[in-house]
């Protein structure tokens, strides 16, 4: 096995061979993994039609993404302190690839599902190998840089992807084929990159067996605060799944017509909001910001899907931008809410329980609407979600009251 592999250099020779280069590399394959993935967005629009996909065929899409996450997150998270982290990311670009191919010749419901899966554990191994790798080689100067980058890292790629495909699609420059090919093409030049790069994981640091067993861990003293701020990932999350599988869906209500760059424009209204409050609401208290953020992001959400029963336009895109911005705020409290009393040692199992249990309960509307026999109507959707927001506002005041 060749010193890259066995070498941690990241955290004990200061200026390891080609920092810079590792640290951009792998700053564009995390955020390239997640552009690759929100092509798929606005490409609803076009599969919606093309397809012809039901409102139940559009909400499994969405399952079969988050399932990906899911079992990535749960049993494969820690593959990298065995590996290192060079081999998992090649692994994650590699699935983004194989997703992009699936997704240019999709003729079927089917096939979607299983480039959506693919992509789930794409985005989940980028969300623990890539950004642990972004973190142990952040510059020795600005070392704040590399916590930010991966905060940001998976809505820069988002919301990159979305408004790039959305435009293109609409302008006609690139068929949907083309198009992904060119997802493919971006992968291969981060694969290069990511190779070239220095690894800073020693080969074997943890054995094989124990980094399939999950290590989630919540002290007793820390159930309250897990509890308020894992009701509002949920809540807020499942708000959030809907729209990258529906935001073509909601602009065909509302607006009377739909396309791809509309759809891709509706989901950025989301979370361009949710990444800027995101940051904004970590310079406040976190219990007093976690109920304002909770309050604000139920109110307007129950506003935005008011508007599948009596469409507006403007209400629509006011709401919905409020709504990604008490969804960003939320979870940031929520996150510094919950890891105010905690020790270095729980840390990571707390994390761990908290973004397993966000991506397992947000996916529950989604696969709601993919269960039910009959044809889902816009007015089952919006009390559905108005049963949701509302329960998720209700839970996270009660815990947040019952913690210490």
């Amino acid at each position: 096995m060749p010193t890259i592999f066995h070498k941690p250099l990241a955290k004990t020779d200061g200026q390891f061979p080609r920092r810079a280069l590792t640290f951009a590399a792998v700053t564009a394959c995390l955020v390239s993994t997640f552009i690759a993935a929100a092509i798929a967005i606005p490409m609803m629009a076009v599969w919606r039609t093309d397809l012809g996909l039901t409102e139940s065929e559009t909400a499994m899409t969405v399952v079969s993404y988050f399932a990906g996450c899911v079992l990535t997150l749960f049993f494969f998270a820690r593959l990298s302190n065995f590996f290192g982290r060079k081999p998992i990311v090649l692994a994650a670009l590699l699935l983004g690839m194989a997703a992009s191919l699936i997704y240019g010749s999709a003729l079927e419901a089917w096939d979607i599902n299983l480039g959506r899966f693919l992509q789930g554990f794409s985005c989940g191994f980028a969300s623990s190998a890539a950004m642990s790798w972004v973190v142990d080689s952040a510059p020795l100067k600005h070392p704040w840089l590399g916590t930010a980058l991966t905060a940001a890292g998976p809505n820069i790629g988002l919301s990159l992807g979305t408004l790039i495909a959305g435009a293109v699609l609409e302008a006609g420059i690139l068929t949907p084929s083309a198009l992904f090919n060119c997802a493919v093409a971006l992968l291969v030049i981060c694969s290069a990159l990511a190779f070239a790069s220095t690894e800073t994981m020693r080969f074997g640091s943890e054995s094989l067996g124990s980094v399939f067993v999950p290590k989630i861990a919540v002290p007793a003293r820390l159930r309250a605060r897990f509890f308020a701020s894992a009701i509002a990932f949920i809540g807020t999350w499942g708000v959030g799944s809907f729209m990258q599988g529906f935001s073509a869906y909601l602009s065909s209500v509302v607006f009377g017509y739909s396309n791809a760059f509309l759809a891709g424009l509706l989901y950025l209204v989301l979370i361009v909001p949710n990444a800027c409050m995101g940051v904004a609401a970590g310079r406040f208290e976190a219990r007093k910001a976690l109920i304002f953020s909770v309050s604000l992001f139920a109110v307007m959400a129950l506003v935005a899907f008011g508007t599948l029963v009596h469409p507006s336009v403007w209400v629509l895109i006011v709401s919905i931008a409020l709504t990604g911005a008490g969804n960003g705020a939320a979870c940031s409290s929520g996150l510094k809410f919950l890891l105010a009393d905690t020790n270095i040692n729980e840390r990571a199992g707390v994390i761990s329980a908290l973004y397993l249990s966000a991506y397992v309960g947000s996916v529950v509307p989604n696969l709601v609407i993919a269960c039910i026999p009959t044809e889902v109507t816009q007015t089952m959707i919006a009390a559905g979600f108005y049963v949701w927001v509302v329960a998720c506002l209700i839970g996270v005041l009660a815990f947040v009251r019952k913690a210490k």
